[in-house]
């Protein structure tokens, strides 16, 4: 898996383990991620969650992870769930299911807050509705302790670091008591966990911080717990400032300028260099360090970043920070210098898109991929490191997004969405662009060593000469009575050994085989169901034509499309798929090097490969995305499958056929 959910606003997305000097857990999609900053190849995937994991947690003692994921839209009064996993086996240990959005609602809310207590006795959790949930489990059994309404919060954390519970000041409690503080709005909260004689089972009340009077009109986005003295609490503003507060007054301390714009988004804390320090990430994008208590605090440092610091995290012997930005790059820091330990190829340990995924494409090499996002980033990746080689910012329409690409010999060809059609050399300079290739949108290119064929929104076809780039031909197909207006068009393939033919398909459930010699359309077809997605050639036999449509069937077509129907056809879902809501929709279709097996990306969130001589059920099905699978791809060896999708995830499999 390459990168983590950097598009999150919380600061756990990724996180070093507390015991492990080079050990980090992050998230993408609706997986979860063990892996090494020093090996990008070691990577251990924790499976059972269902939808996008939305927040992770770590216990002090690292033997568990929590992680929340968002609920089910088509499942009424499903709960956005929370699982705690055992670090040592990898396996789950709880499924929590108290943080619902009603029995009976069909709206989706979110785990965003997830905290251990000290001692990793107490897991605390709340979500992102209007009236938020704020649950307390108890972990050795699993069982939900208490909780409270509440209004969304924006961090979670415990107090009484250095010992593990406060002890009870009732005479007839053998329990203790627990403090939790909490962001919510511009208030600092403190809510108090303690077992209840009279009722015999624990209660969950809530305090507000003082604060002054006038002038302190802020937001807090994150907090940390001080444990010295008589124990402070540290807050970042929306204004950029580091507010103290002390926990045992609950009263307003100090506010210590720290971000000049942006606000102070992240904290983490650590003692390297023998003293006390609190590294700030800012939405400036500077990390900066300060030292001190109360209301003294003293700058010791800062560096500059890519982006807002949106995650940052120390590791277990305090040298090294992890810190996330929103632009999805990860930097390993020093934390004494703060000095970044920079990647393979010089730029960050990480990285990731932030954006859904709409496009990827390999080019004549195993090792380098291309991909586009809807942010309009095009990034070459190196798929030994799993680093990105070059990274190409939006173009000059901030709005349009690439919308398909190829990659061919150093060139990188792409249809945007604004209509036009660019081509970057692999350091990302842009060679060439042609304005308005198609009105609405370019959705499919091919290429030949004479010319370039490109398909629209506007369903036409057509075609650029490969060398000028000035138009040698232009067809619009529904004056030929062919694609319909307002269809794109969504694949074309010019033909193996007729490089004269070209077959297109559409939105319009039609498939056009286009004559160049003649200058018309040679052949013509239209099915009842389901427009196509995408179209393949066969590289055996008699080089059928493979096509891919939204009502989730694969056909085979005589390769010069001259029958009426098609010659053979696989559904890919089952009636238990029906049954269950699963999306039947394909979204792309591709064939291995060998031309054995079919690669396809669905609306489900899988990716399925057929063998097409025994099609009678998948080879294989590959599960990690938690949205649609937009494109997949066989490397050019054949010997791995990258895989894009939605929910700006980037997997990377193995494939043995």
């Amino acid at each position: 898996m390459i990168g983590f959910a950097a598009g999150q606003d919380d600061d756990s997305s990724v996180q070093f383990h507390p015991t492990e000097p080079t050990t980090f857990v992050s998230y993408t999609g609706c997986l979860i991620i063990i892996g090494s900053v020093s090996d990008p190849h070691a990577q251990e995937f924790l499976r059972g969650h269902d939808e996008e994991v939305t927040c992770l947690a770590i216990s002090p003692s690292g033997h568990l992870i929590a992680s929340g994921q968002t609920s089910h839209t088509r499942v009424a009064g499903s709960e956005a769930a929370v699982i705690v996993w055992d670090f040592a086996t990898r396996q789950p240990v709880f499924r929590l299911l108290d943080l619902q959005d009603g029995p009976t609602a069909y709206s989706r809310n979110s785990v965003t807050q997830l905290a251990f207590s000290p001692d990793g006795k107490i897991l605390a959790g709340a979500d992102d509705r209007a009236d938020a949930r704020l649950c307390m489990w108890d972990l050795p059994t699993g069982l939900l302790q208490a909780a409270t309404n509440t209004k969304a919060l924006s961090f979670l954390e415990f107090g009484e670091a250095c010992s593990p519970v406060v002890a009870s000041g009732r005479r007839t409690s053998s329990h203790g008591k627990y403090l939790i503080y909490a962001g919510r709005g511009p208030a600092i909260l403190r809510f108090t966990l303690e077992f209840d004689v009279r009722s015999m089972q624990y209660a969950l009340t809530e305090e507000r911080f003082k604060m002054p009077s006038q002038g302190l009109a802020r937001q807090y986005f994150c907090g940390k717990y001080l444990p010295q003295g008589a124990g402070y609490l540290i807050a970042g503003s929306s204004a950029g400032e580091l507010c103290v507060f002390n926990c045992a007054t609950m009263v307003f301390r100090a506010a210590v300028p720290v971000s000049a714009g942006g606000g102070l988004l992240q904290l983490a804390t650590s003692s390297a260099g023998g003293k006390e320090l609190v590294y700030c990430g800012c939405g400036d994008g500077k990390l900066r360090v300060v030292a001190g208590l109360d209301q003294q605090w003293t700058m010791e440092g800062e560096v500059a970043l890519s982006g807002e610091i949106r995650g940052l995290s120390a590791s277990a012997d305090g040298a090294e920070l992890l810190a996330g930005t929103s632009l999805g790059d990860v930097y390993i820091v020093d934390a004494v210098e703060l000095r970044p330990r920079h990647g393979h190829l010089g730029g960050p340990r990480m990285s990731s898109h932030t954006q859904p995924i709409r496009c990827l494409a390999f080019g004549d090499s195993s090792e380098t991929f291309a991909s586009g996002a809807e942010n309009g980033v095009l990034r070459l990746w190196e798929l030994s490191h799993y680093t990105v080689r070059t990274h190409i910012a939006p173009s000059d329409n901030k709005a349009a997004h690439p919308t398909c690409i190829v990659y061919s010999g150093s060139d990188l060809v792409s249809g945007w969405s604004d209509g036009c059609m660019r081509c970057h050399s692999e350091d990302g300079k842009l060679l060439w662009f042609v304005p308005l290739t198609h009105n609405g949108g370019v959705y499919s290119i091919a290429l030949s060593p004479r010319f370039i064929a490109t398909g629209g929104a506007d369903a036409s076809l057509r075609l650029w000469d490969s060398e000028t780039r000035r138009v040698i031909a232009e067809r619009v197909l529904a004056e030929f009575g062919e694609h319909r207006e307002r269809y794109r068009v969504t694949g074309i393939a010019i033909d193996r050994n007729k490089p004269h033919l070209i077959h297109s398909c559409g939105a319009d459930k039609t498939i056009v085989t286009f004559d160049l010699k003649q200058a018309r359309r040679s052949q013509h077809f239209t099915q009842q169901e389901g427009g196509f997605c995408g179209l393949v050639q066969s590289t055996q036999g008699e080089q059928e034509i493979i096509t891919a449509d939204t009502a989730g069937c694969v056909k085979v077509w005589d390769g010069d499309v001259r029958q009426d129907a098609p010659i053979a056809m696989l559904v890919t879902w089952t009636e238990r798929d029906e049954l269950q809501g699963k999306e039947k929709k394909l979204n792309h279709i591709a064939l291995d090097p060998s031309g054995n097996h079919l690669l396809l990306s669905t609306a489900s969130g899988e990716i399925q490969v057929w063998e097409l001589a025994n099609a009678a059920e998948p080879r294989s099905v590959g599960i990690a995305h938690s949205n649609e699978v937009t494109q997949a791809s066989f490397s050019p060896d054949g010997k791995q499958i990258v895989s894009v999708g939605l929910d700006s995830c980037i997997c990377v499999w193995n494939w043995f056929a």
